[in-house]
């Protein structure tokens, strides 16, 4: 069994944790092939290395195994997550679980595919488009105000939001930013799109579910950004709009804890965290 091995080497807990996970995988016998990884975007030959690869193994946060993951979904290759980070909800492994490492070579695992988004910016003489797998938002500029932000989907006006921003989620990502701006958590067995307000100056704004196969076009009539996982950062004219709709490729996410239940770990990384 290959393994692309990949940590982030800005991140000190990572760093650390490095060498002990190695050894692990090298003591249950599999072709380990490192991964020089350090933020920003991967590199062509190591992208090159995930594609030769029957799994990738990523130590890191949350952060890290989004990065990761995306780029795996294109060649097919699922993903097993070390928690290295602070909450870590992405992950499948524990730093105190390295003792169920065995049932990857074994194949005791399970692999959950994960709904990603397709991204695409729209301006007056090109496009864009990028892959999100948490969400993407459009927010206000530099400046703190609100901005006005049309929603359609289909053709047919869906609302207009007065607010700091608009949050297009999947619901692997409605336990990061969009629950943070009062979104519901939603199981990630489920496909569909979450868009949720951010700081809506309406009392009676609420989160929108919409199903899988919508396609929601924004946009924003002053000067915004697209920020797409925290990732990408493009700044946004009144007559760009951004449509989002899914992406043809599911993230793979291998899972070895036995524990794995989605409600059992949003219980341990979320509520119990108070």
């Amino acid at each position: 069994m290959r393994v692309a091995y990949v940590f982030n080497r800005a991140a000190g807990g990572a760093t650390e944790a490095a060498p002990l996970l190695e050894k692990a995988l090298r003591d249950i016998g599999v072709e380990l092939l490192p991964m020089s990884w350090q933020d920003g975007p991967l590199l062509e030959e190591d992208a090159s290395i995930l594609a030769s690869c029957d799994a990738a193994v990523v130590l890191g946060g949350d952060g890290s195994m989004i990065h990761i993951a995306k780029i795996a979904a294109f060649y097919d290759v699922p993903v097993l997550g070390v928690n290295g980070g602070t909450v870590g909800f992405m992950a499948g492994l524990e730093m105190n679980q390295l003792d169920r490492l065995p049932c990857l070579i074994q194949g005791q695992y399970s692999v959950e595919p994960r709904m990603m988004l397709e991204v695409t910016v729209t301006r007056p003489n090109e496009t864009q488009t990028f892959t999100a797998l948490n969400e993407a938002v459009v927010s206000h500029g530099q400046l703190s105000r609100l901005i006005t932000l049309e929603v359609t989907s289909g053709g047919k006006t869906v609302t207009t939001y007065r607010a700091d921003g608009v949050i297009v989620a999947t619901p692997t990502g409605s336990t990061a930013y969009s629950l943070s701006a009062g979104g519901p958590v939603v199981d990630p067995e489920l496909n569909c799109m979450l868009l949720t307000p951010i700081c809506p100056h309406a009392m009676h704004t609420r989160p929108l579910l919409f199903s899988d196969g919508a396609s929601l076009t924004i946009r924003a009539t002053s000067e915004a950004y697209l920020t797409v996982d925290s990732e990408q950062a493009v700044p946004l004219s009144p007559e760009d709009t951004v449509t989002v709709r899914r992406h043809p490729r599911d993230a793979r996410l291998i899972t070895l804890k036995e524990d794995n239940a989605f409600y059992e770990i949003l219980t341990q990384k979320l509520i119990d965290r108070r």
